[in-house]
């Protein structure tokens, strides 16, 4: 899937208790053939460090990570929606997505 798809203001991150959560569900939702993922740096404003965010624009792209990872839920730390507005970026948390 091409940049564009990410290139949209609003989207989501999930970031996750271990940097090496975030890098293994990548690569096995990329073997499984789901594009909709894209492997980030977890912004410092949400989470200090050097971890990694898997970034996606619909809620209902979770349930890819779900199938592919039958521990998702224990092991996402939170989910935020973002949004870029007037060169502002927002971050919400809605883990009620988990």
């Amino acid at each position: 899937m091409n940049n564009n798809y990410f290139s949209n203001s609003k989207y989501y991150i999930a970031s996750f208790k271990s940097k090496n959560y975030a890098v293994q569900l990548y690569y096995l939702l990329e073997r499984k053939g789901y594009k909709r993922f894209k492997l980030i740096s977890t912004p410092c404003r949400l989470k200090p460090g050097c971890d990694y965010a898997l970034k996606f624009r619909d809620l209902s792209d979770l349930k890819y990570a779900k199938n592919v990872d039958k521990n998702f839920i224990n092991r996402v730390d939170a989910i935020y929606f973002v949004e870029k507005k007037d060169g502002k970026t927002t971050y919400k948390k809605v883990n009620s997505a988990i």
